[in-house]
């Protein structure tokens, strides 16, 4: 069963948790946990669902999540035919794992107003290859070396100015258990199939509703249309492609789930208050 809710099996020894990720593609679900997580995407690619937004992500991305802040990786269709594993990083520590009063210390009060804006989820922009290996790293270090290490790490985090805040506040309301699965459910559809004619039907019985029902219950959960989101999930891979090859506007309409170019144009600019011409000059400019 797909699950919202996971308990990690943390070492109760340990301080902090690290773990590395090796597969043909991101599996899990939709989820959330108590835990905050520090992520690293060392090779990938496709979209990361955190709460009712979404973004793109690819190699070298880093992340950092607060506890309760429900988040997914999807790999795009067909990713497993590029032979290239989906690989990550990714270090987990609870709020206390220094105890309850460390993060009120003066010496951590950088770390700590990074800490507030994890709640809305942080991108790093453009880390460090160094920094990278030092994450990666971590694990072959031992005792207060380790330790050491990790605080060092954050400390470099806290220091950044270049991150992106990628959620906003209360943007999704999931009750129960049965109301994250459905949301995961559809999110997965959506993941795998926004490069092609995506079906109000097909999302609704997913949804296991009545279409009408599934638009009342997806706006009230997410505080957007599905239509929205759909339209969201696609110009995201429209700035991806944009960015990385030299396909025309149209092709990348089409690659993008859109028979109509016009209509792809005012989607694009709806949601990056620029054309998608403009947007890849603006790409191309030194």
């Amino acid at each position: 069963m797909e699950i919202a809710y996971e308990k990690l099996c943390l070492d109760a020894n340990s301080l902090f948790h690290y773990q590395e990720f090796i597969l043909p593609r991101f599996n899990s679900p939709f989820h959330l946990h108590d835990e905050f997580e520090l992520i690293i995407i060392i090779k990938s690619h496709g979209k990361l669902y955190l709460g009712s937004n979404v973004v793109n992500f690819t190699d070298g991305d880093m992340f950092l999540f607060a506890p309760g802040l429900p988040h997914c990786f999807y790999n795009t269709r067909g990713y497993e035919k590029e032979n290239i594993p989906a690989h990550a990083v990714v270090v987990q520590f609870d709020k206390d794992f220094l105890g309850n009063a460390f993060f009120s210390k003066s010496e951590v009060s950088q770390f700590s107003r990074l800490k507030d804006k994890s709640k809305f989820g942080v991108q790093f922009i453009q880390p460090k290859k160094s920094l990278q290996k030092r994450i990666q790293k971590l694990n072959q270090k031992k005792n207060l070396k380790k330790l050491g290490e990790f605080l060092l790490i954050l400390n470099k985090l806290a220091a950044k100015k270049n991150i992106r805040l990628l959620s906003t506040e209360n943007t999704l309301n999931l009750c129960n258990l049965n109301d994250s699965i459905i949301i995961n459910n559809v999110y997965k559809y959506v993941a795998e199939n926004f490069q092609k004619k995506i079906s109000f039907d097909a999302a609704s019985s997913i949804a296991n509703m009545q279409r009408s029902a599934f638009c009342r219950y997806f706006k009230r959960k997410t505080k957007k249309k599905f239509s929205e989101f759909v339209n969201e999930t696609r110009i995201m891979h429209a700035r991806k492609l944009l960015a990385e090859t030299d396909k025309t506007i149209i092709e990348i309409a089409f690659e993008c789930g859109y028979d109509n170019t016009s209509y792809f144009n005012r989607q694009f600019k709806q949601h990056c208050h620029i054309t998608p011409t403009e947007f890849k000059y603006q790409i191309a400019q030194p």
